[in-house]
């Protein structure tokens, strides 16, 4: 249930936003999202922030309920499937991560260029990226909170799908302690019980027994 609140929530900052945008196309991909505050100042003067910061937030929300919901499927794959998972999603994560680091470095030189070039300091969300040549620039505050919050998905679930591998060997050592209490009587009893012995061995020791030690017997001069 907080899985799928927290994705409609992200589902309706994501569809409003979007909706405004077809009507008033911003000069930048993903501006809407940026230059505007929710829930307004006048209605909340002390807590309001960028539709694309509750998005993020309602997103990774989603993506962590959600995991934590599907515990019990996860831990019924295969090894293999797990070490697959593990790779695919370390790999988001390295993607992400360079991404990140693109992005505040173009707008950390963009803020210096913007700020030299005109008498007043220009503000970080008017900043955007030029590259590659899109036919509209891409909002460098939306497109790292976005990468930021894929980011932040892929590390929690390599720490879940981690936490998934130690439950799983954890389980495989305690599996004899998991017995019933009866169960553990009859494997106590089966401990405890004597070994018959066959009748074969029996018969050859009673056999052996028969025969005369002649090792014993005095020898003669």
């Amino acid at each position: 249930m907080l899985s799928w609140a927290s994705g409609v929530i992200a589902l309706i900052f994501i569809g409003y936003y979007g909706i405004l945008a077809i009507f008033n196309p911003p000069n930048a991909i993903g501006q809407q999202f940026v230059l505007t505050e929710f829930p307004p100042q006048s209605i909340s003067p002390w807590i309001f922030a960028k539709p694309i910061t509750w998005f993020s937030y309602a997103g990774f929300l989603y993506w962590a309920f959600g995991l934590e919901a599907q515990r019990s499927h996860f831990l019924k794959f295969s090894g293999r499937t797990r070490r697959f998972l593990f790779i695919i999603t370390a790999l988001i994560a390295f993607g992400a991560l360079y991404e990140i680091f693109f992005n505040f470095m173009l707008w950390s030189a963009l803020e210096v260029l913007c700020n030299a070039t005109q008498p007043s300091p220009c503000s970080p969300d008017n900043v955007y990226n030029p590259y590659p040549n899109l036919r509209s620039p891409l909002s460098l505050t939306f497109s790292t909170k976005v990468v930021t919050m894929v980011f932040a998905m892929a590390v929690y679930s390599l720490y879940y799908l981690h936490r998934v591998d130690k439950e799983i060997d954890k389980r495989s050592q305690d599996r004899p302690s998991r017995l019933t209490p009866r169960e553990m009587e009859e494997l106590e009893g089966l401990r405890n019980a004597p070994i018959a012995r066959s009748q074969t061995l029996t018969a050859a020791s009673k056999e052996r027994s028969d025969i005369p030690d002649y090792s014993r017997s005095k020898q003669g001069p």
